[in-house]
């Protein structure tokens, strides 16, 4: 785990274990500062990378809709390791 302030140029692949909210009264809502800061560690200095986010239960579904949104971009789900390591072996063109 790494904090602000650390660049590591050859990260290619960020793990969130968590999507990043804000509570408010019960409610969440998305984090949006957070979630680029955190996507940010990867793909620096302009190489590619991915970042995956883990979520548990449809509200963090839907706050990651709202990324979308916000963001103008796409989250793709992937649903098996095998997924990942596809993706990850044609980023580093394996």
């Amino acid at each position: 785990m790494l904090a602000r302030g650390i660049d590591v140029p050859e990260v290619d692949l960020v793990i969130n274990y968590d999507v990043p909210i804000i509570m408010d009264v019960g409610f969440k809502h998305p984090d949006y500062p957070n979630y680029l800061h955190r996507v940010g560690r990867t793909g620096r200095f302009g190489t590619d990378g991915v970042a995956l986010s883990l979520w548990s239960d449809e509200i963090y579904e839907e706050v990651l809709e709202l990324i979308e949104k916000y963001y103008g971009i796409t989250i793709s789900p992937i649903e098996t390791i095998s997924q990942l390591k596809e993706i990850m072996d044609n980023l580093r063109g394996e």
